[in-house]
């Protein structure tokens, strides 16, 4: 800054500097976005594509949809316009999804899926362990429930004709 003859403090330039550097950041990400197939996530610049009479066809996708030949379309438009009725898109289609190398077949990738746990929001979570403790409760409540009315039932474990005289109350 004294060889250049600047006017700004240090603090100006450091905030200058990071904000020039956050602006380059941004400028070079990658556009944020994606397309959501049943519970297949494609993220921005995927790509599906399928064979068909000795010719591959491929749909990208394009910010927030999925485009073959310019036009939105779902996998399973994507297959009917493509090869005609009767297809599956699931085991039909492959995928390469942004950043990977190779093609997974989509069904490969909806087992895998298939497999993977549920995440739970929070509010669900919270939902799920307040019904596990309500139903916990009422457990808890019918057991003690149970134990005072078989308590109260409780017959005599002794026949009278063999209890000791001291065992005995007098009669009122």
């Amino acid at each position: 800054m004294r060889t250049s003859g600047s006017t700004l403090s240090i603090s100006e330039a450091l905030r200058l500097a990071i904000k020039h550097w956050i602006d380059a950041q941004r400028a070079g990400a990658e556009p944020v976005g994606g397309w959501q197939w049943k519970r297949l996530f494609l993220p921005f610049g995927s790509l599906i594509r399928m064979r068909h009479e000795e010719r591959e066809h491929v749909a990208e996708v394009v910010c927030d949809e999925l485009r073959y030949r310019g036009v939105p379309v779902s996998p399973r438009q994507f297959a009917l316009m493509v090869a005609g009725h009767g297809r599956n898109a699931w085991r039909d289609v492959w995928m390469r999804l942004n950043g990977e190398r190779h093609w997974t077949q989509a069904s490969r990738l909806k087992r895998a899926l298939e497999q993977q746990p549920v995440a739970l929001s929070p509010v669900e979570a919270m939902a799920a362990a307040a019904r596990a403790m309500s139903d916990a409760l009422q457990t808890t409540l019918a057991l003690v429930e149970h134990a005072h009315h078989k308590a109260a039932l409780r017959p005599e474990q002794r026949i009278p004709k063999r209890r000791r005289q001291e065992d005995l109350l007098p009669d009122e």
